[in-house]
């Protein structure tokens, strides 16, 4: 899913901001990832390619970049914070093994969940937003337990 420079920058700009050198490849670096990465983890590739970029600076942007609804939070059970560059509604896989968590398309079950909570209503409750993390073993690990 990555995207072009011209295309951060819009999306920057789209939401009201600058469109700097930081911000911009923080921002494209987490379009690449199949997975969900945490800061120190953006804060380690991208550190290559832009040195004086700070680990402060990478949690500052992202933290922006969340606040503008460009990027989602998502925590593990380990209260770790992951970052997701989708924005729209779709489920997460968490691999206990590996902590990785990826994307999962059911838009029969999306469809499913909006539908029921449009007809059933939680009292004193306004719902914005509704995450699903489901949880268990990559299968390829399982496959490569029982060949060893």
């Amino acid at each position: 899913m990555q995207n072009s420079i011209e295309e951060i920058k819009q999306s920057l700009q789209a939401v009201g901001l600058k469109a700097t050198l930081p911000r911009i490849g923080i921002y494209q670096l987490l379009s690449t990832f199949k997975h969900h990465p945490s800061a120190e983890e953006l804060f380690q590739k991208v550190s290559k390619k832009y040195p004086g970029v700070s680990i402060a600076t990478v949690y500052k942007t992202l933290e922006v970049l969340v606040q503008n609804k460009l990027v989602k939070k998502v925590v593990t059970d380990e209260d770790k914070v992951r970052y997701d560059f989708r924005t729209d509604q779709h489920i997460h896989l968490y691999c206990e093994k590996t902590n990785k968590i990826t994307d999962y398309e059911d838009p029969e079950l999306n469809a499913l969940l909006l539908s029921y909570f449009k007809t059933k209503s939680i009292p004193d409750f306004s719902i914005k937003q509704i995450q699903i993390n489901i949880q268990g073993e990559c299968q390829s690990l399982k496959t490569k337990k029982n060949k060893l």
